[in-house]
């Protein structure tokens, strides 16, 4: 399994907010609401448990004192849940960053869309937090040379 690289993140956060945008262009005044203020919340919880996964993988695969050894399947079932992660985050970076970009502009025009700018920027928050947290996890899982 390759690592991931920034390159392929940011591809997609691009192509996620094009899409994204172009969507909000075609819907977003017909939305009945703002956006829930604690959408981004189970995104950031997810983030907090992967950081703490990668210390205690960490921890593990060093063969620390008072760690347990950890078994090879398990980290490589630990790296493909980072690096999931770090995908998912980028595409929800890119769908943030195009919330974003749609209602700062429009901040007075619907009533709504400034609350809307703030979700979006507690969204791209958590998502950047995820991102860290999924190639943290990645290079947890790294076996060090001897």
């Amino acid at each position: 399994m390759n690592p991931t690289r920034a390159r392929d993140l940011v591809v997609t956060a691009v192509v996620v907010l094009g899409v994204v945008y172009l969507v909000l262009t075609a819907a977003y005044y017909s939305l009945p609401t703002a956006l829930p203020r604690t959408a981004p919340l189970s995104v950031l919880l997810v983030a907090v448990a992967e950081l703490q996964l990668a210390a205690s993988t960490r921890r593990r695969v060093l063969g620390r004192p008072r760690s347990r050894p950890i078994m090879p399947l398990t980290v490589a079932r630990t790296a493909a849940l980072a690096k999931a992660s770090s995908a998912t985050a980028a595409l929800i970076v890119g769908a943030w960053l195009a919330v974003l970009a749609y209602t700062v502009p429009r901040i007075g025009a619907p009533p709504v869309a400034g609350a809307d700018a703030i979700t979006a920027g507690l969204g791209i928050g958590a998502g950047v937090v995820l991102l860290a947290g999924g190639l943290l996890l990645e290079r947890a899982c790294r076996v060090p040379r001897r």
